[in-house]
């Protein structure tokens, strides 16, 4: 297993549709992470659950019925400096992704990615706390 200090990386999984969440669960498992799991699937349960658990790392979807995750982003940050979030949406990454950014996410990666790179996001944020942004497609 994987674990950079010997203590597991908490994870919050937080989208509306609980296949999603499996999903990450599965990507999880298959890169033998030594986590903790925590869900939420609404814009109230993310911050109840990262003012009560130590979360290292949120995997957020950009919208929810109740609202944009958007406007929660500062305040996660807030009550839990060191979190790492990584916005996880089926919206256009090369339109929205700054906003998110700049609102104080580590990364940015679209549904619509390969299960290859939405694991090496994962990997990355866990080893760096970040991922990269990729340049935009040229059409």
């Amino acid at each position: 297993m994987i674990s950079l200090d010997n203590n597991p990386t908490n994870f919050l999984l937080a989208d509306d549709h609980s296949l999603i969440r499996q999903g990450i669960i599965f990507l999880l498992e298959e890169l033998d992470l030594e986590t903790a799991i925590f869900q939420a699937s609404n814009l109230q349960q993310i911050v109840e659950s990262v003012k009560n658990n130590p979360i290292d790392i949120a995997i957020i979807d950009a919208h929810f019925p109740d609202g944009n995750s958007l406007s929660i982003v500062p305040e996660i940050k807030i009550i839990r400096p060191d979190i790492k979030i990584m916005i996880f949406s089926g919206i256009d990454e090369n339109i929205q992704s700054l906003k998110f950014i700049n609102a104080g996410a580590n990364g940015f990666i679209s549904k619509l990615s390969e299960e290859d790179e939405v694991k090496n996001a994962i990997l990355k944020m866990v080893q760096t706390g970040n991922i990269s942004l990729q340049q935009p497609k040229l059409y």
